[in-house]
């Protein structure tokens, strides 16, 4: 149907297309309401997509489809509503019982009158051009990415959570390509050049569970414990592979045996494979039977850190949990999202444990998530853990670090206020009701309360329906120190939680050390002489000092302390962290130590303080890394040093360690640190860097490695206006298909060091945040405003924002916040 012919008939398809339907009185908005996913729910059942998708050898040619969709359907009263945000030209046909029907394409849905439908079972074949948002294509390769909403980007369906539906897919594809998706692979054949890939039906999913990936992997399988698993991969350094292949697999048996355990539920899916695609936009997403991860998150180079380590088993920990946790047991609408991330992060610390004995995990957990909920929480723009959500084109931007890092904090204190054997159970009698379908935070809410005396609701209704995060000050009551809240931001609220702290009795008086255990949650404010004394006694012996939980709770204090205080002193808070880092050996402190003095440096500390310090720092950080015997923390002080180096001595340091004319024993460089060391040289050192990155780009094997960085070399260029060039090019959609490559570049752009040349960028950045929003995927937001503003510490760059803000009042509240966020730091330091 013709774009022109759509126009003409938008009004008869109202009046009468629709001269049926009582219910729905005017057409759809763009994505999926509220009303229309409420309205769908309450009429479609036992949904099945039949879809075949014919992917061509070239990137530039379209993917042809065509769906068979059946369905039961209990009213007449309305049109039916499918979704399909494609252009409206990419609808060749719609048939019912092999005959054309009519239709209507209005805000990317496809309208369907009922006088065409049953009540009752009905089936509808539809012929399309495959939209390709959500088809993250590379020449040799593709995979799909369809959360939140995004499948309706690709083929029509029903996109909503709530309508899970069953999927058999068949796949056309180049004649040498692999391919993978949710249900087993049921046959392979042959048809001249090209390769069809048929797969079994799945079990009822969301849609945007559905996936598939197809292109030249290479492919490893390992039976554990009688379960069968296959790796499709890109990664072609054999070593890198051979090193980090069994692990990947035992930590993946390991996660499933856990929560079969945990649970008393088998495993729900069948088959269960996993992909590792280079750049991918997220560390894992967890559609059933064909996980997608992040190569680089599972592939690690040698020597890797323990924080390293230990994010890898937490991911892989996190995308199994999923099985369970969102994928057998759904949200019911997006506002819901939370819920599941929250389990699979809370499950994945628990399940990660047994494999790291040797670590204190209340530090891991504490240095893990609570900084990062801090980062947000503490500014303007925060939201609640669950957030409202009156359509589904904005669910994206519920995702963040309040979903992720706070609310399993807030789940670890109801685990604690209720017990472990009743969370368990209960999440047990959650998953056994709701098996295939979609709950909400309610519904297992419901299931606690009646088997506890506590007011499980109201603690709800504050840690999880309302925003920030409390305050406390240091008090006393009957002759004992007590932490009291401050009056908060609302009226009458109470964070109830067990708070402590802990005490020493010096010559000058009693110090108080607030939040001495880690685990209340909120900022806690030191006095200075509490703060020095920790700094001067420092992993002191025998004392709480050399408690790795207390030194960490101490450190997030005087770091959210620094953030929070209008007389911070940059220079003091770097000499305090010079001082204490040799008599640090804790590889989970010594991280977060590193990346408090990186912060501070560029963003706080300014170049008169930066000048100053840098040739002592540089030349401590150097013997840190020299003289430590622990190859994971030897790696942590090599970035810190390569981050931060910039004097002739240490950049040629740097420059001898990329071209290999010095060895540190027990360094181990990989390909990734050959490329990041050029990064740093040519943005520290402008009169080599084209050498540097041209003689980089030869070295470079990888294929996709290569590509990345031949996107990222304008974003280096020491000419002003080649990298002018290179953020104008970025304005086209098309050239930020690569989100993970974008966001690399945009480091670079908006260095400190060239955050004053930069600043032209800011604002023709924030106007084209709404087309971010809908073009990219769902952290693609925050990361494109991270990798903008992270870098810039002036007031001229605050005034930028506050003049975009007080110029756009009524922009979109999900949007602004995502601004207050990322720009926080940025007026803190310029304030």
């Amino acid at each position: 149907m013709s774009q022109m012919r759509i126009v003409l008939l938008v009004l008869p398809c109202l009046i009468v297309a629709m001269s049926s339907c009582q219910k729905q009185s005017s057409s759809p908005d763009k994505g999926v309401s509220l009303a229309l996913n409420d309205r769908r729910k309450q009429t479609l059942k036992d949904i099945r997509y039949d879809v075949i998708f014919d992917i061509p050898s070239q990137k530039s040619q379209q993917i042809q489809g065509v769906i068979q969709i059946t369905f039961n359907l209990n009213a007449l009263d309305s049109a039916l509503v499918l979704d399909f945000n494609a252009d409206s030209s990419f609808v060749k046909h719609v048939r019912i019982k092999d005959k054309q029907v009519d239709y209507q394409f209005v805000n990317e849905h496809i309208i369907i009158p009922s006088r065409y439908l049953n009540e009752g079972g009905n089936s509808i074949q539809i012929s399309f051009i495959a939209g390709n948002l959500s088809l993250n294509c590379s020449e040799d390769y593709l995979y799909t990415l369809f959360v939140p909403d995004r499948a309706s980007t690709c083929f029509p369906l029903f996109d909503q959570p709530n309508l899970k539906a069953s999927y058999q897919l068949t796949l056309k594809t180049p004649g040498d390509w692999e391919a993978v998706s949710n249900g087993k692979l049921i046959s392979k054949a042959r048809e001249g050049e090209r390769g069809v890939y048929r797969f079994a039906e799945t079990k009822p999913i969301s849609s945007y569970l559905f996936a598939f990936a197809a292109g030249k992997f290479f492919k490893a399988s390992k039976q554990i414990d009688g379960r069968e698993m296959t790796m499709y991969y890109r990664e072609t350094d054999t070593a890198k592979v051979n090193r980090n292949r069994d692990e990947v697999f035992e930590l993946h048996a390991k996660s499933l045996a856990w929560l079969e355990d945990y649970t008393a539920v088998s495993y729900p899916f069948g088959k269960f494979d996993f992909v590792l695609l280079p750049s991918f936009q997220y560390g894992g997403m967890e559609h059933p039977g064909a996980v997608f991860y992040n190569e680089s998150a599972l592939f690690l180079d040698e020597n890797p850190s323990v924080n390293r380590l230990m994010a890898r088993a937490s991911v892989i920990a996190h995308e199994s949990a999923h099985m369970w946790f969102g994928d057998l047991v759904t949200m019911d609408w997006f506002n819901d999202v939370w819920l599941k991330e929250v389990f699979a992060n809370f499950m994945a610390a628990k399940i990660v444990q047994p494999s790291f004995p040797e670590i204190n995990h209340e530090l891991r957990f504490l240095l893990a998530h609570y900084p990062n909920a801090y980062e947000i929480d503490r500014t303007r723009g925060t939201n609640p853990i669950l957030q409202e959500l009156g359509n589904l084109k904005n669910a994206g931007t519920l995702y963040g670090a309040i979903i992720y890092m706070k609310a399993p904090i807030v789940m670890r204190k109801l685990e604690k206020m209720i017990g472990a054997d009743l969370m368990q159970q209960s999440l047990r009698e959650y998953l056994r009701t709701y098996a295939f379908k979609n709950a909400r935070w309610d519904d297992l809410i419901g299931i606690i309360d009646r088997q506890t005396p506590q007011n499980i609701a109201q603690w709800s209704n504050v840690w999880v329906k309302t925003p920030g995060m409390p305050a406390y000050e240091i008090g006393e009551k009957d002759y004992k120190t007590i932490l009291t809240q401050v009056t908060d931001s609302v009226s009458g609220r109470i964070w109830e939680q067990p708070l402590t702290s802990k005490e020493r009795d010096t010559q000058d008086g009693k110090l108080v050390f607030p939040n001495g255990d880690g685990i209340g949650y909120g900022y806690f404010r030191m006095d200075s002489l509490s703060k020095r004394y920790f700094i001067t006694h420092y992993n002191e012996q025998d004392s709480i000092f050399s408690d790795p939980v207390f030194k960490g709770a101490m450190w997030v204090n005087i770091w959210e302390g620094f953030l929070r205080e209008s007389q911070s002193n940059p220079e003091a808070l770097i000499d305090d962290l010079l001082e204490t880092l040799p008599k640090e050996n804790n590889p989970l402190l010594i991280d977060y130590m590193l990346g408090i003095l990186q912060t501070n440096w560029w963003i706080f500390a300014g170049q008169q303080i930066r000048e100053a310090k840098q040739e002592s720092a540089e030349k401590l950080i150097w013997k840190l890394l020299i003289d430590t015997k622990d190859k994971g923390i030897k790696t942590s002080y090599f970035r810190a040093f390569k981050n931060l180096v910039q004097t002739p001595p240490g950049l040629e340091k740097l420059r001898s360690l990329w071209n290999g004319k010095l060895d540190v024993k027990d360094l181990v460089l990989s390909e990734d640190d050959k490329i990041s060391m050029a990064y740093e040289l040519a943005l520290k050192q402008p009169e080599v860097s084209g050498a540097v990155l041209q003689e980089q780009l030869r070295n470079t094997k990888n294929p996709d490695r290569k590509a990345r960085f031949q996107f990222v070399i304008p974003a280096l260029d020491s000419a002003e206006t080649v990298r002018d060039r290179f953020f104008e090019s970025l304005q086209n959609e098309t050239n930020r298909e690569k989100e993970a490559w974008v966001i690399e570049a945009l480091g670079f752009l908006h260095h400190p060091l060239r955050a004053r040349g930069a600043v032209k960028y800011l604002r023709p950045s924030l106007n084209i945040l709404k087309e971010i929003q809908l073009t990219g995927d769902i952290f693609f937001p925050t990361r494109w405003l991270h990798g903008t503003f992270s870098g810039h510490s002036s007031r001229e760059a605050a005034q930028v924002v506050n003049a975009f803000l007080a110029e756009n009042q009524d922009y979109p509240q999900f949007l602004e916040n995502k601004i207050l966020q990322e720009t926080d730091m940025l007026q803190r330091a310029a304030r």
